[in-house]
């Protein structure tokens, strides 16, 4: 079943840290009404610069975006590690392991300490970035 545009941006604005719709409103300067229209599915097809600023906000290829409009999305994109170009030749191997891997409860504990360790280096990034502010 393809992923939704309403479910991508859900999802991605809910792994920063809890982001509210307040905040990616005001993040990519839109109205709150546009992303809670964007994300009940009543906006299915946002401006091409609205797309643009949601990408920047959430960290998503603009393609992923075009693609939930589609229909096309069948992943979420940080799902995918088959599309990895990563530099440490063991990581990219355990990445395309876990990518073959059955659904499951072990691989959910792997996807859960892997966003677990994304989290924590954002929130060590921000906080850094707060200090030098």
């Amino acid at each position: 079943m393809p992923i939704t545009l309403a479910q991508l941006i859900r999802e991605a604005r809910l792994r920063i840290e809890g982001m509210s719709q307040g905040e990616l409103s005001r993040t990519i300067g839109c109205s709150q009404e546009n992303i809670t229209a964007i994300e009940n599915g009543r906006n299915r097809q946002p401006s091409p610069e609205l797309i643009a600023r949601l990408a920047r906000a959430l960290d998503l290829a603009v393609e992923d975006i075009y693609a939930a409009i589609a229909g096309t999305l069948h992943r979420l994109p940080w799902e995918r590690a088959g599309e990895l170009d990563l530099k440490d030749p063991e990581l990219e191997l355990m990445f395309r392991q876990l990518d073959n891997m059955p659904d499951g409860e072990p691989k959910d504990r792997v996807k859960a300490f892997i966003r677990f360790t994304l989290e924590e280096e954002r929130r060590r990034r921000r906080r850094e970035a707060e200090t030098q502010q």
